[in-house]
């Protein structure tokens, strides 16, 4: 993972939301260590325990054997059952105990797949839940559940597991922010923060906006303590001073316009791609963030910010209207 002190300061950000998902797992997993080591004392190991709790009296009088065989349960896992708890709990005990929570975008990767990944490998806590589940139920059925200890994605959580989701730091270069694919990923409780290398598109989580989620683009990363507080999904992006800033805060107002703050704007209109996000499409995300947003942001240079921008393609369409006499 690269150096960058962002990553660290977006990680104490989430350090409650972290601690919410890590309390669920440490939690199960001191449960199944408990339910495997009181379920793999051998029969002899629990006469012994039965005959000492009955003392001198039954000495002699009482086959501690059969006495602690009509309390014993009836359904005493098998050997492969225990296995499956053992590799259970290895699971939830290394999530709990040494679990990553950040992810790198390599230079021209695909951002909606490397947080896929991520939160897949995150998710083994839960898949590890459910194959204890289904190993102490009897419906454990190897083709499907095996699976679940190696990976278990995002769309397999359920609704308890996807409120404690856990919180995910991302570095990317600006150049391969494109952000549309993730918002397959914000419900629940989740929580992204995108740690941005470079030069990025001037709006990005513009398409991140709906009325439910918390949208921040900062380049202040104690801002992140608002997404942290946010108690349903979220994501925020660290920014450098050239691009818009907003925050879009579901419980502000039930309009977007109430909900949706304009903190700034570029200085300049965009006028290149940055990476495969096109000018075109730069100036859509911005144009959307406009029209959002009721109030208008200052430029960095305390001017107000431009209310449109006119790009050369406007202006030739705006020429061939002319030339064709339509209104």
């Amino acid at each position: 993972m690269p150096s960058d002190e962002r990553i660290d300061r977006a990680q104490e950000a989430l350090a409650g939301v972290h601690s919410t998902f890590h309390s669920a797992v440490a939690t199960a997993a001191d449960q199944v260590r408990t339910y495997l080591e009181s379920h793999r004392a051998p029969a002899n190991g629990r006469a012994q325990r039965v005959a000492t709790e009955l003392g001198a009296f039954a000495a002699g009088r009482i086959d501690a054997d059969r006495f602690s065989a009509l309390f014993a349960e009836e359904d005493v896992p098998d050997a492969e059952t225990l296995a499956r708890l053992e590799a259970a709990a290895d699971v939830l005990s290394a999530t709990a105990t040494a679990a990553d929570f950040t992810a790198d975008v390599p230079t021209g990767g695909d951002l909606r797949d490397v947080v896929a990944g991520a939160l897949a490998e995150l998710g083994r806590a839960f898949g590890a839940a459910r194959v204890v589940e289904f190993a102490r139920a009897g419906r454990y059925d190897p083709a499907t559940h095996d699976e679940f200890l190696s990976t278990f994605p995002a769309r397999m959580w359920n609704r308890a597991e996807r409120e404690i989701a856990p919180p995910l730091v991302v570095t990317v270069d600006g150049a391969d922010l494109r952000t549309g694919g993730l918002s397959e990923f914000l419900d629940g409780g989740q929580k992204i923060v995108l740690v941005v290398r470079g030069a990025a598109p001037p709006a990005p989580l513009v398409r991140l906006i709906t009325p439910g989620v918390f949208v921040l683009q900062t380049a202040d990363a104690a801002d992140l303590a608002k997404l942290a507080a946010f108690s349903g999904p979220g994501i925020a992006a660290l920014v450098d001073e050239n691009a818009a800033r907003f925050v879009h805060d579901p419980i502000a107002g039930r309009t977007t316009e109430a909900r949706l703050s304009l903190l700034g704007l570029p200085a300049q209109a965009p006028n290149k791609p940055v990476g495969r996000v096109t000018v075109f499409q730069q100036t859509q995300e911005l144009e959307q963030l406009r029209a959002l947003s009721a109030t208008q942001a200052q430029a960095p240079d305390g001017e107000a910010a431009k209310p449109a921008m006119t790009m050369p393609g406007d202006k030739l369409a705006a020429w061939l209207i002319r030339q064709a006499n339509l209104s």
